[in-house]
This record gives C-alpha cells, structure tokens and sequence, in this order.
C-alpha cells in the first residue's frame, strides 16, 4: 500500500508543482471545496481517485492527515 500512497502523492505533488494550480488550491476555503479539486484534477486518474477515497476519505482523522500532506506538499516546493 505504500508505493500505492506514494504514487497518489507523487500526483498530488505534480499538481501543485505549477504556482497557478497551487495558488488555486490555497485559495479555496473549506475542506470539501479541496478535496474536490484535488480528485477532479485532469492529471489524476480514476484508479487515483478510488485509491484516494479508500486511503484518505472513509475516515475523518485520515481526511486530515491527507490536507497535512498536501500542506506539506506545498511547503516544501515553496521553500
């Protein structure tokens, strides 16, 4: 299940890799609204998609740890 993660997180990655993208998604307020974007993105796929739902979305706690890792994401492409 790692290389799964990891391979959901190096898409994730990819998209926020472009400022406009980026700054589009830090501009959007509620959790629902990212989340959305992030799984209706054209660059991830529909195995991403159910890989993102059965990782992140099924629990709340893990719905966090998601945007923490998008976060984190972010910071270190910024820094």
């Amino acid at each position: 299940m790692d290389y799964e993660s990891d391979l959901l997180m190096q898409k994730v990655r990819f998209i926020m890799e472009s400022p406009s993208e980026r700054s589009r998604y830090k501009n959007l307020e509620s959790f629902q609204e990212k989340l959305k974007f992030i799984k209706s993105h054209f660059v991830m796929s529909d195995m991403a998609v159910r890989l993102l739902e059965r990782q992140y979305l099924l629990t709340p706690g893990r719905q966090e740890e998601l945007m923490n890792k998008v976060d984190s994401i972010i910071a270190s492409i910024e820094n």
